[in-house]
């Protein structure tokens, strides 16, 4: 009985031998995105625009998204994305990816923006609405349209 007492399992493991970085799984490799995504900013939001689709500049667009609130970034300002600029670019310091130009703007500004195309959205529900119900006839109303889906199974 003063065996089993005096008897102990192994030695304890050593907590510097052990650590997190030596028992660290391997990552598995997956290719680089052609759109390279920047570190998120504070009040910032980031968009890709079209500058040039093959190799024809596009400056109606540019000029549009310019209009939008969206500003060409500086490469400098994001070293993280780890680009070179396309030859013979109109924006040289800016960052272009094949034809594409990444911008930024204030989080303000595209709040607003989605508001009013949320806005516009229901005015043209409504339109099409007002345009089914003009034809109703008192004696035989039509139902108000639903905007659910529904699954049923069965016999239900």
């Amino acid at each position: 009985m003063t065996e089993s007492r005096n008897q102990r399992g192994p030695a304890p493991r050593q907590r510097e031998v052990e650590s997190r970085d030596n028992q660290k799984r391997s990552t598995p490799w997956t290719p680089a995105s052609l759109t390279p995504q920047p570190n998120p900013r504070e009040g910032l939001e980031f968009r890709y625009v079209r500058a040039s689709m093959r190799g024809e500049a596009d400056n109606i667009n540019v000029s549009q998204a310019l209009r939008e609130g969206w500003e060409p970034v500086l490469a400098s300002d994001y070293p993280e994305l780890r680009i070179m600029s396309d030859r013979g670019s109109q924006y040289p310091d800016n960052v272009l990816i094949g034809g594409l130009l990444l911008c930024s703007r204030p989080v303000e500004i595209g709040n607003e923006a989605r508001q009013y195309g949320m806005r516009e959205a229901g005015e043209q529900m409504e339109a099409v609405d007002r345009n089914y119900f003009r034809e109703q006839d008192p004696r035989m109303p039509m139902l108000k349209p639903e905007r659910r889906s529904r699954i049923t199974f069965g016999d239900d």
